[in-house]
């Protein structure tokens, strides 16, 4: 995963928004890349979900099909003000290729410019995995991720590098709902 700290950094305090969004970003980004997360994207999306929110944004969860010039995929991404941030996009399913650069707020953090990627497109429909994700709560996923004994609460602790009180994220958290993009 290719990522340029200070880019992002750039792009978050361009659009408008402040800093501590771009070193959630950057944090998330340095997790991802640590443990070569390919195809995490509907993990990376909720983690990021919840940081967010938790620095005081309103962000939306979303799931849906990415069309790129040369992919058609099932994908999740968060929105805030209805731009894109999409960290996963750098390492996807197809072998850990980057399909791009992360996505902030719109645009490619690699070269600066407007993302060609498409977002909710109608394509083929959602594959097993994005039914299965679809199938579970908010909580039942985060819950029950594999790869951390607190699943992707215990991720969040680690991204943060602090304790966090799971059981009343888990109450706060609790009514999250994914939006479907087509």
């Amino acid at each position: 995963m290719e990522y340029d700290k200070q880019k992002i950094k750039e792009i978050v305090l361009g659009c408008g928004y402040k800093e501590e969004m771009s070193d959630i970003i950057i944090k998330t980004c340095d997790y991802l890349n640590k443990k070569q997360w390919w195809g995490a994207c509907h993990a990376c999306s909720s983690i990021l979900y919840v940081l967010l929110s938790e620095i005081g944004y309103n962000p939306t969860l979303c799931v849906g099909e990415v069309q790129t010039n040369k992919y058609l995929f099932d994908h999740s991404w968060i929105e805030v003000d209805n731009k894109i941030i999409d960290l996963a996009i750098s390492l996807t399913l197809k072998n850990g290729m980057a399909v791009s650069s992360p996505i902030i707020l719109d645009i490619n953090s690699t070269t600066k410019e407007k993302t060609q990627i498409n977002y909710g497109v109608k394509g083929q429909g959602f594959d097993e995995q994005t039914k299965i994700l679809l199938s579970l709560s908010f909580n039942e996923y985060m819950n029950y991720f594999p790869d951390n004994e607190n699943g992707l609460w215990g991720v969040i602790e680690e991204i943060l590098n602090k304790k966090i009180d799971i059981e009343k994220f888990q109450e706060k958290y609790k009514n999250t709902e994914r939006s479907i993009r087509k």
